[in-house]
């Protein structure tokens, strides 16, 4: 029988120091060289399949403390005759001389720093109060002012109280008043983590005045006995012996005689011994225990059963703790037990995509040791048993890494710990440290990054088999089960509303699932009990403060759980009807469109729940495309068709119509989405009603919020991208719209049309003021916290203007400045075999004006009755407040009627920015849009924002013979032109325009790189006869010397110099929004100037405007532009039709004419009439669509909703 040692302390075994750097801090980690000897960290105990209160964001278990990390109390403010070490220094006031209050004062304790209490129990007080006088106690503990905003957190301090009550007799009474019974405690745990302030205060039941003494307060680690044991949960071989060491500490103020026992479960077979079971402790001492444990034969491997250790102090219970002990299960388990990897290897032998797929693992080379690097090594050692993958997989087992890295990091270990490349000494230090690891793994939040981190911690505990700190990770408060609880909505759609987020959420899931399944735990087939709150974490601010604190985001999920579970399978339940035929699903929120059939989480949902929807997804991806590890060889033959019905979600939001034309292929139906749901949290947009994408001939419409993906490090990620002008919708005064719950008012699917409604009532306010806010790197100790507005522009290298308040002060950054009043805004979408038709009813109270936006690629031109051009604007709106600045190149119509406007999609290799962008089939996809309603409106086409180059730091001079007479420096993109006017002397020689030019950004943004786009604009002499002299024609004469300036395009041969008018890649001048048919380079190498004689041109004027071209070279057919037809009043109606087909000869309508704002007739160019009768879109009404077709005045067709 071997016995194992399975604790920490130095008595029980030799144990030496090493450091390992981790990328926060240097973190002790403990190694041996006794091969048969476990070092084992612990948990607390919770029951299966349940998840229950803990601390959120806890570190550890609760009983799994080290014992350097507790006292047994610390007084708040110094004791004189207290040990050293257990005061907490600080400083009381509201106290006479006798540590008394005169009630209804109070009386404060506020400590040198913030304190971590969450591993303490509470607070004791000892009070002394009038004989039988009853007194109504309230201890309030405070956090500090935090420093800058989170994404969860604003900087105000959190309060959390607990009240008491006590008969007064003269003499001192304890009060033990647990962490527990404060207000915040469970909710927000992890306020606990950082208390700074303790205030006491109360009344007397009988409201009279008097007073009560407090002669100590402190913060204890129990009411009587302390039992906490690092090592909680062992594992070890059929007949091991296991051995806890368990700490024991008075934290009573008395001699206390402790009897140790272990109560037995019913039927229990593992059976601890204490030793010594009896002790003797002084008021605060710590004495230590040995558990004993033997491993039954009668559990099987990876079984596991608990052990209750009770502990009587003075005859009464002084405490309890569990221990978990486990008969160890061999490697592997974490991705695929010996059972699953044998079937893979037989399923490389007999089918060829599968031997195909081995050599992706069996060729790969790795680049660095970086566990994901090392992770296809460790695959191959399992599929070949060549011990030299092993080897080569070896070095990625190190755990001074995070994420996925860190996951991988265990999954290598476990895929190779059976294949003899470790020595026991190495087996012991790397369980060892893993175990070291756990410690820096926090739980805090539900969200798809703290899920990951969740994922991490169950990852270790489960590779060194301790089931302590597995339930931790698994139950407690933010762990995984409270993940699913609490991230899943109702229709299975994870809450944050990313297709991305949701897809590797329910990876993740599902791999956690088939990891726990060896030792017990089916997460695969459980029913989950849901979370009912809208609060997904719950914060401590009201749901208002957080709007105006965190850009406008509430933070909350919508929507109401119709049954009392929800099932992982229901993750991917949750695509199958949003899906296009080809497993492409459209882009929402922070994520990008998104492709099904190129990921492999089809293939691991079919392995572990054999729906056939799902294997219609893994067919798609073909044979060159499965999964070796997950995919199942024999899919059936008969599978459903994807892509092809109209459903909705009404948990995330989602609507999802298509046309149901008999005969066509899936392709070639007209697909649309609209959005309503919630919000998605720090991934949400503020775009409920919106025209959220739109599909065909298996190319996508330009999806609303993407195409300008900045990064969310960038101030245009807050706003910019996620804000209610980056989408297709119906916008008020230029603002974001609140996100607030909304609701599906129709729905409707039937041969000949498709239809639903959507509303949401909500107020509008500015976008969060140059995104959110951002923490200040590498702080000095005067240096505010937050970087500010033009800080922030600093980072990344752009000018914006600063918007101020009535103080001349620039505004905060985030902040999203009033609301409106609350606004009806209702959208119907109906989808018919040619064609979609939006209708909106918007209602307010005030005068607003009202944009019916669209975001689309390649205008080509507008016409219609009564469209005539208007006017140009450099931009759409002028506010530095708003979005619409950034709307640029912006021109005008009018219309009196029915106006067409054309766009055209090209999908070719150049209609990539970045990979958040245009998706589709090579080709074209056309749209006409047609504006039937108001009939009369202004009609805008700007320039969208999208990702192109910046300018960089630039800075101008302009010099007259030598002398300077004007000068600046900025940052221009976008936005950015500076205008300079001035006199020219007589006999003025030369004229010079000096350019310096550098990359200054420091961060905020991934994508925007620099590039070359300096230009002067609009150059011209003012002569002395009153005529102008443009610089272009200075050229032509010989007056224009370059010195350090570019002067050539991309791809001319460098002879064939730039024209005015013409940017460095061959497209127009535009500065700021402003056309340029007359311009000159700027753009310098490091510095560059531009000299101009002024000998014989009696000049005495200057007039030039300096900039950043955007955007740059030919792109004008791919330049996604924002289309808006113009209301304004209270109230608001528009009628909509959009065509998408794919040759310009192609399309099927011939007019549209809008009879009402509620009826619409549609002329086809093959004779037939489509009327279309929309009623109850107004406050109060159930809206309803009837359709009706004719040719040559014979009804056809007819449907109603």
């Amino acid at each position: 029988m071997s016995v194992l040692m399975i604790f920490f302390g130095l008595a029980f075994l030799n144990l030496k120091a090493l450091r390992l750097r981790t990328g926060v801090s240097n973190v002790r980690f403990i190694s041996f060289t006794i091969a048969t000897s476990f070092a084992i960290l612990g948990s607390s105990v919770i029951g299966q399949a349940q998840m229950l209160h803990g601390l959120a964001g806890g570190q550890i278990p609760k009983g799994s403390e080290r014992e350097g990390d507790l006292k047994p109390w610390l007084h708040l403010g110094s004791q004189i005759h207290e040990k050293e070490g257990l005061n907490l220094p600080g400083e009381w006031k509201g106290f006479d001389a006798q540590r008394s209050i005169t009630i209804p004062a109070s009386a404060l304790f506020t400590a040198n720093q913030h304190h971590d209490w969450s591993r303490h129990y509470g607070l004791r007080l000892e009070i002394v109060a009038g004989e039988g006088r009853s007194f109504h106690g309230e201890v309030i503990v405070h956090t500090p002012e935090r420093e800058a905003k989170s994404s969860y957190r604003t900087t105000a301090p959190v309060t959390s109280r607990a009240r008491f009550s006590f008969v007064g007799s003269n003499q001192s009474e304890v009060i033990d008043l647990p962490f527990t019974a404060f207000d915040k405690f469970y909710p927000f745990g992890e306020t606990f983590r950082q208390i700074q302030k303790v205030e006491i205060r109360g009344r007397f039941a009988d409201n009279k005045s008097g007073s009560i003494s407090v002669p100590s307060v402190r913060v204890i680690a129990a009411p009587r006995l302390k039992l906490f044991s690092e090592v909680r949960s062992a594992a070890g071989e059929e007949n091991a012996d296991l051995k806890y060491k368990l700490q024991v500490m008075n934290c009573s103020d008395r001699l206390q005689s402790v009897n140790l026992a272990h109560n037995a479960y019913s039927k229990h077979v593992m059976f601890a011994s204490v030793e010594p079971n009896e002790l003797t402790l002084e008021s605060g001492e710590t004495k230590a225990v040995t558990i004993s444990v033997n491993v039954t034969d009668r559990v099987p491997p990876g079984g596991r059963e608990r052990q209750k250790i009770i502990a009587l102090a003075n005859g009464q219970l002084g405490g309890e703790i569990e221990f978990i002990t486990a008969r160890k299960l061999p490697h592997p388990y974490l991705v695929h037990t010996p059972k699953r990897w044998q079937e893979i290897r037989e399923k490389i032998d007999n089918y060829g995509w599968a031997k195909k797929a081995a050599q992706r693992y069996l060729k790969h080379e790795a680049k660095d040791n970086r566990p994901g690097s090392r992770w296809p090594y460790a695959v191959a050692w399992q599929i070949s048993r060549d011990k030299k993958y092993a080897e080569l997989a070896k070095p990625g087992v190190h755990f001074e890494v995070g994420g996925k890295d860190l996951i991988q990091a265990c999954e290598i270990y476990d895929m190779i710990a059976d294949s003899g490349v470790f020595t026991d000494d190495d087996h012991a230090r790397i369980k060892l440290e893993m175990r070291e690891r756990m410690h820096g793994i926090s739980l805090s939040g539900v969200a798809n990054l703290e899920l990951q981190q969740a994922r991490c911690g169950f990852t270790l505990a489960l590779t060194v088999q301790d089931f302590a700190w597995f339930e931790h990770f698994l139950y407690a408060t933010d762990g995984v089960y409270d993940n699913i609880a609490n991230g899943i909505m109702p229709d299975g759609w994870w809450y944050e509303g990313s297709v991305n987020y949701n897809v590797w959420v329910s990876r993740y899931i599902c791999k956690m699932a088939l990891a726990a399944e060896p030792f017990g735990v089916n997460m695969i087939d459980q029913y989950f009990v849901p979370g009912y709150s809208k609060e997904f974490r719950r914060l401590t601010d009201e749901v208002e403060t957080r709007k105006q604190e965190f850009g406008g985001k509430p933070f909350q999920k919508f929507g109401k759980h119709p049954v009392p579970h929800i099932t992982l399978d229901q993750l991917w339940d949750s695509f199958i009807d949003h899906l296009s035929h080809d497993g492409q699903i459209y882009a929402a929120n922070d994520g990008g469109e998104w492709s099904l059939t190129s990921d492999e989480g089809f293939e691991i949902a079919y392995m572990m729940w054999r729906k056939p929807a799902f294997a219609a997804l893994v067919k798609r991806r073909g044979e060159g495309g499965r999964s070796l590890l997950y995919g199942v060889p024999e899919l059936p033959e008969e599978t459903p068709e994807i892509g092809i019905r109209s459903a909705y979600s009404d948990g995330i939001g989602f609507i999802t119509l298509r046309s149901q034309t008999p005969g066509r292929h899936p392709s070639e139906q007209i697909e649309m989405s609209l959005k309503y749901g919630t919000h998605g949290a720090y991934h949400g947009h503020f775009d409920r009603t919106n025209f959220n994408s739109m599909r065909r001939y298996d190319r996508s419409f330009y999806s609303s919020g993407h195409g300008l993906w900045y990064s969310y490090a960038s101030f245009m990620y807050g706003m910019f991208v996620q804000s209610s002008v980056n989408h297709n919708m119906v916008v008020v005064d230029g603002r974001n719209q609140e996100a607030v719950e909304s609701r599906r008012l129709l729905f409707h699917s039937g041969p000949k049309m498709q239809a639903a409604a959507v509303e949401t009532e909500a107020r509008w306010s500015c976008p969060p003021y140059l995104g959110l806010q951002m923490r200040r790197p590498n702080r000095k100790e005067d240096e505010s916290a937050i970087l500010s507005g033009r800080e922030r522009l600093a980072a990344e290298d752009v000018f914006m203007p600063a918007a101020t308040d009535s103080e001349g002060k620039e505004i905060e950054v985030a902040d999203i400045g009033d609301w409106t009043e609350r606004i009806l805004q209702r959208r119907l979408a109906i989808v018919t075999d040619h064609y979609i038709v939006l209708a909106d009813y918007l209602e307010g109270k005030e005068e607003h004006t009202f944009d019916n936006l669209l975001q689309i690629r390649g205008f080509q031109n507008i016409e219609g009755e009564g469209v005539q051009k208007t006017r140009h604007t450099e931009q759409m709106g002028t506010d530095p407040r708003l979005a619409t600045q950034l709307i640029t190149n912006c021109q005008w119509w009018e219309k009196d009627g029915t106006s067409r406007t054309r766009f055209r999609t090209i999908f070719d290799e150049k209609s990539h920015l970045n990979w958040r962008t245009l998706k589709g089939k090579k080709g074209d996809l056309y749209a006409d849009v047609y504006s039937a309603w108001p009939k009369n409106s202004e009609i805008m086409v700007g320039s969208a924002p999208e990702v192109r180059s910046r300018a960089g730091w630039a800075k101008f001079s302009i010099e007259i013979d030598g002398e300077v007479l004007a000068e600046d420096e900025f940052s221009p993109w976008i936005l950015g032109r500076k205008k300079i006017e001035l006199e020219i002397p007589k006999h003025a020689k030369i004229l010079t325009l000096k350019t310096q030019n550098e990359d200054r950004r420091k961060g905020g943004g991934f994508i925007l790189g620099k590039g070359d786009c300096l230009f002067w604009g609009g150059g011209q002499l003012l002569l002395s006869n009153g005529e102008t002299l443009q610089f272009s024609e200075l050229q032509k004469q010989g007056k224009l010397t370059f010195n350090g300036i570019r002067t050539n395009v991309d791809g001319r041969p460098d002879i064939e110099k730039i024209q005015t008018g013409e940017d460095y890649g061959a497209g127009p001048v535009v500065i700021a929004g402003k056309p340029f048919r007359e311009s000159l380079p700027a753009q310098p190498n490091g510095k560059g100037e531009v000299r101009i004689d002024l000998s014989n041109l009696n000049a005495n004027g200057l007039s030039v405007e300096f900039g950043a071209d955007y955007p740059q070279g030919q792109v004008s057919k791919y330049q996604r532009h924002t289309f808006s037809v113009r209301s304004k009043g209270e109230s608001a109606q528009f009628l909509t039709v959009i065509e998408p087909f794919e040759e310009e000869s192609s399309s099927m309508i011939k007019a549209v004419e809008a009879l009402s704002a509620t009826e619409l007739k549609v002329s086809l160019k093959d004779g037939r009439q489509h009327r279309i009768s929309i009623k109850g879109l107004h406050r109060e009404d159930k809206p309803s669509v009837s359709f009706k077709e004719f040719k040559a005045g014979k009804v056809l067709a007819e449907e109603k909703s």
